[in-house]
C-alpha cells in the first residue's frame, strides 16, 4: 500500500513538474516578444513625421517666435523665425538632424547656440529646453508645434528674399533686438550700460575715469564696449531666451602698453553663449554654463 502512495505521489510530482516547464518558458517567450515591441515601436519608425510644423513659440524679448519647422525625408531641416511686433525679417536656418537613441526625439545638429531638441508626437513638435527636457508650467503646452496638411503649405520655387537673414552664417546675421521685459529686473539687457567687474572669475580693477562697460542697443542690434584702451563693437543676436552670441567683433586701433584686459574682453566676447539678469547684475556664460564675466549697472 505504502509503495502505491509512493508511485501514486511521484507520478503526480511528475505530471506538475512537465506542465509547469512550458508554462514557464511560454512567458519568458511573451515577455520576450513585448519587449522586442515596445523597443521597436517609437516615433522614428512608426509615425509619419515628415512634413511641414508650425506654431508661435513662447519670446523672452518679443510678443512670439513664429516658427516654421520643415523635416525632410533626407535627414535635413530647414528652420525659419519672425519676431513677432519687430519687423518683416525672417531668420532661416538649414541643416541636418539625427535621431536621439529612444528614437523618439530629432536633433538639429547644426544649431548650437540654441534648443535643438525636439520630442516627436503624432502630428507635433514640442521643442525641449536645453538640456532635451520638456518645458513645465503654465507655458508648457506653447512649446508645441502643430504639423500642417498638404492644402496648408506653401511650396517655395523663388529665392530667398532680402527679408530673410540666413542664421547658418551668423556674421552675417543681424536683428533688432528690444528691451527685455522690465519684469525681469529693474535694469534691462539692452539700453543699459553695464560695468565689468569681474572677467575670467578675477575681479576687474578699474583704471582711468572712463568704466569699463559693455551697452547693446536695442535699436539696430549693434552693442559698444570698453576695456582700457580701445573703443570695441559689433553685432549681437537672441537666437532664443537667455541665449546671446556676439558677432563683427571690432576695435579701434590705439596701441597702448598693457592690452591683455582688452584682448581677454575681446575673447569672452565671442565665447558669450547665454546670459542671466538678477536686479542690478548682469552675468555671461559660455557653453556648459561656465562664467565668463559679471557686469554691474552704472546707476
Amino acid at each position: 500500500m505504502k509503495k502505491n502512495i509512493f508511485l501514486i505521489g511521484f507520478l503526480f510530482f511528475l505530471l506538475t513538474c512537465c506542465n509547469q516547464r512550458p508554462k514557464s518558458n511560454a512567458v519568458a517567450e511573451v515577455d520576450s516578444i513585448e519587449n522586442a515591441v515596445s523597443n521597436s515601436h517609437n516615433a522614428k519608425n512608426s509615425l509619419n513625421y515628415i512634413g511641414t510644423y508650425k506654431g508661435i513659440l513662447p519670446c523672452a524679448d518679443c510678443d512670439g517666435l513664429e516658427t516654421e519647422i520643415t523635416i525632410n525625408e533626407n535627414a535635413t531641416f530647414c528652420l525659419k523665425i519672425k519676431y513677432q511686433g519687430k519687423g518683416d525679417k525672417v531668420y532661416e536656418q538649414k541643416g541636418t538632424f539625427t535621431w536621439n537613441k529612444a528614437g523618439n526625439t530629432i536633433v538639429f545638429n547644426e544649431i548650437k547656440n540654441g534648443p535643438n531638441q525636439y520630442f516627436v508626437g503624432k502630428k507635433s513638435l514640442t521643442q525641449l529646453d536645453m538640456s532635451g527636457k520638456k518645458n513645465t508650467g503654465s507655458l508648457a503646452t506653447a512649446y508645441v508645434l502643430s504639423k500642417q496638411t498638404a492644402d496648408t503649405i506653401t511650396i517655395e520655387t523663388t529665392d530667398i528674399t532680402k527679408t530673410t537673414i540666413n542664421l547658418n552664417n551668423r556674421m552675417e546675421s543681424t536683428t533688432v533686438i528690444q528691451k527685455v521685459n522690465p519684469a525681469v529686473g529693474k535694469y534691462t539687457l539692452a539700453e543699459t550700460k553695464w560695468k565689468l567687474i569681474v572677467l575670467n572669475k578675477k575681479i576687474v580693477v578699474q583704471k582711468g575715469k572712463k568704466p569699463y562697460f559693455l551697452k547693446l542697443n536695442s535699436k539696430d542690434g549693434k552693442f559698444s564696449a570698453y576695456a582700457g584702451c580701445n573703443s570695441i563693437m559689433g553685432s549681437y543676436v537672441m537666437p532664443s531666451a537667455n541665449t546671446l552670441a556676439f558677432s563683427e567683433i571690432g576695435s579701434t586701433k590705439m596701441a597702448c602698453p598693457n592690452m591683455q584686459l582688452e584682448t581677454n574682453f575681446i575673447a569672452m566676447l565671442e565665447k558669450t553663449y547665454s546670459y542671466l539678469l538678477e536686479k542690478e547684475t548682469l552675468t555671461l556664460f559660455g557653453k556648459g554654463k561656465s562664467t565668463l564675466a559679471r557686469f554691474e549697472a552704472i546707476k
